[in-house]
């Protein structure tokens, strides 16, 4: 008996038969089938097989175009022009959350009551096992899903208008700082301790860096006596969408997020002569000393390992980065400067998400409000 909607049987040899339009000729449909030994492997490889096209195929009859299509046609098209982990990212929101929901619906089909329905429906039981989504991971869907939509729209198809679609607010929680008297005591473990992992935590809490970029450091990237740092790659985990890979996951060396994520940072002098004692051949990594990378992963147990041996409050190691935009913005740094050393596009994002002012300099801020007759 089929799931309804999904055409998946279970056939009488006990696999499990997925079916879906692949593609048409002279107007008629071209149907694949995959098989699997479940029904969830067999819901799970269609889904793959239907965004698995390619960008030169042609686009199907507009009255018999199905949202799986359009979405498979669209991540064909956009994979030439994005990093590999943007376009991984891409393909498991349409894969997760979108096909799901809307796949075999034909553009014609999807009107404003899905649109109605759908930003409710991931809040409340988008997630693992029908729970929730936070607002952050529906907006991005929604994204995704306005994106598909205006591709359709470019290619000439009927498709509902996405100016129907509200984005919840995405009220992310805030990373956060590390306290002063943490901070301090963090600095003194890690000069006193002098191992890589400290090594590590010491040179964001002076650069920023994030901690993929930390990771994809090599020795050839400090320049000693410019006293600077080029960042020109970044390491990260993502999706593996190759169908014959025995992971679900891979690791990648890539160049970093975006444009302005290339970029030469100043290194404090003193910073300098502690990385001294650590140099290594231009090409091993700053976090193991030879030629193996770590992934962000790994490193991020070893962090929180060393906070919890040396008895400090734990935070996450994002929150290092906005720790050192705090004190920039507290030392007088002007806001272009540390937008370019962070590796920002616009100023607007390094003030309003990465710097959080400390009691004491609102304080400092408040007194300069004492009348002048006193």
């Amino acid at each position: 008996m089929p799931r309804k909607g999904e055409n998946i049987f279970k056939r009488k040899d006990g696999r499990w038969e997925a079916r879906f339009i692949h593609h048409y000729e002279n107007g008629k449909a071209k149907y694949h089938y995959v098989y699997a030994a479940t029904y969830a492997e067999a819901k799970e490889r269609k889904l793959m097989e239907q965004t698995n096209v390619s960008d030169d195929q042609p686009l199907p009859p507009r009255q018999l175009c199905t949202f799986a299509m359009l979405a498979g046609l669209w991540l064909a098209q956009i994979r030439r022009s994005v990093r590999e982990s943007t376009y991984t990212r891409y393909h498991r929101i349409v894969e997760k959350y979108l096909l799901p929901r809307l796949g075999d619906q034909t553009l014609a089909k999807i009107d404003q009551e899905h649109f109605n329905a759908l930003p409710e429906e991931l809040l409340n039981t988008g997630g693992l096992n029908g729970g929730s989504l936070s607002p952050k991971t529906t907006a991005d869907i929604l994204c995704v899903l306005k994106s598909i939509l205006r591709y359709g729209k470019k290619e000439g198809y009927s498709v509902p208008n996405t100016d129907a679609l509200h984005c919840p607010s995405k009220n992310a929680k805030p990373a956060g700082i590390v306290s002063e008297e943490n901070r301090v005591r963090l600095e003194q473990c890690v000069l006193e301790q002098r191992n890589l992992t400290g090594l590590g935590i010491l040179f964001t809490l002076f650069t920023g860096v994030r901690i993929g970029e930390l990771c994809g450091l090599r020795w050839e990237d400090i320049n000693f006596t410019d006293f600077t740092v080029c960042i020109r790659r970044t390491v990260e985990r993502i999706a593996d969408l190759d169908p014959a890979s025995a992971q679900r996951t891979k690791v990648v060396l890539s160049v970093p997020k975006t444009e302005n994520s290339n970029r030469v940072i100043p290194i404090p002098e003193f910073l300098m002569r502690f990385l001294r004692m650590y140099r290594c051949d231009d090409d091993c990594y700053l976090l193991t000393g030879n030629q193996t990378y770590t992934e962000p992963h790994q490193y991020y147990v070893r962090y929180r390992k060393y906070l919890k041996q040396n008895h400090i409050e734990e935070y996450s190691f994002h929150a290092l980065r906005h720790t050192f935009a705090t004190r920039c913005v507290e030392a007088g740094f002007d806001p272009k400067t540390l937008s370019e050393i962070l590796g920002h596009a616009n100023v607007t994002t390094t003030m309003s998400v990465y710097v959080h002012p400390t009691i004491r300099q609102k304080r400092l801020q408040m007194e300069r409000l004492t009348p002048e007759y006193l």
